[in-house]
């Protein structure tokens, strides 16, 4: 199994959040899916937790709450890196408690009936509490994916990319099962669009379309999943994510 890699893309700036909010386009973040690995634990009514990390839990991360498989567990987090302490309220008991961070990394590991596998990697500073936390505190036993929005009223996962070539987008072979098993285990009739962006255009795919084994060497990446995208103008995308 790897080790844990650093974070590297954590101060990507998002296009699609200033076109969001200029089309007034209600949506929400930080809906974060924590994932034992499949050869610790293959059940898929126990090897995934949904974190919600705000500082307020309202009604728009209500909304997604209502889409989440009955099986699965959600919590919502709010980290005090200072004193290293989390609350953490049970969405779903409505409990509330603070923990420090070895509390907090003992319950995520009971919740999923995972184990600890020992690994390290810096988190960035540029990236949320919740992420760094794992990155530095839950080793190599859990994934930890996060798609970059979730529009309230169109009930619509958007994941967010700046990487095409030769009119073909571009994912991590690990981001593309992640995503899969989001769309097939945990969120009930939920749709992701992949939104690639580069020279101002746009290129959209559904991931329903997207096939995890269609892989390609890309210089400089790796091992990634090629799929094929629809470019649209502007105003073609929103019409489709209105």
């Amino acid at each position: 199994m790897e080790e844990v890699k650093e974070e590297k893309f954590g101060s990507r700036k998002s296009t699609l959040k200033d076109l969001f909010l200029k089309a007034k386009i209600p949506f929400i973040t930080n809906v974060w899916v924590v994932t034992c690995r499949y050869k610790i634990n293959s059940d898929k009514n126990s090897r995934y937790l949904v974190c919600i990390e705000s500082n307020l839990f309202d009604s728009n991360y209500e909304s997604i709450v209502n889409k989440i498989n009955n099986n699965v567990s959600v919590i919502h987090t709010k980290f005090d890196e200072v004193k290293k302490n989390v609350i953490v309220t049970n969405i779903k008991s409505k409990q509330t408690g603070e923990l420090n961070y070895t509390q907090f990394k003992n319950r995520i590991i009971e919740l999923t009936k995972c184990k600890y596998v020992d690994s390290y990697a810096l988190g960035s500073s540029e990236s949320t509490p919740l992420s760094r936390f794992f990155r530095e505190n839950m080793g190599k036993g859990f994934a930890l994916t996060d798609i970059d929005f979730y529009l309230t009223e169109k009930e619509l996962f958007i994941e967010e990319k700046n990487f095409i070539k030769s009119n073909k987008g571009y994912l991590g072979v690990g981001q593309c099962i992640s995503f899969k098993e989001i769309i097939n285990d945990i969120f009930v009739n939920v749709k992701l669009k992949i939104i690639c962006i580069a020279d101002g255009k746009y290129y959209v795919s559904d991931l329903i379309n997207i096939n995890c084994n269609n892989t390609k060497v890309i210089s400089g990446w790796g091992k990634m999943v090629e799929y094929e995208v629809e470019p649209l103008n502007e105003t073609e995308l929103l019409n489709l994510i209105k």
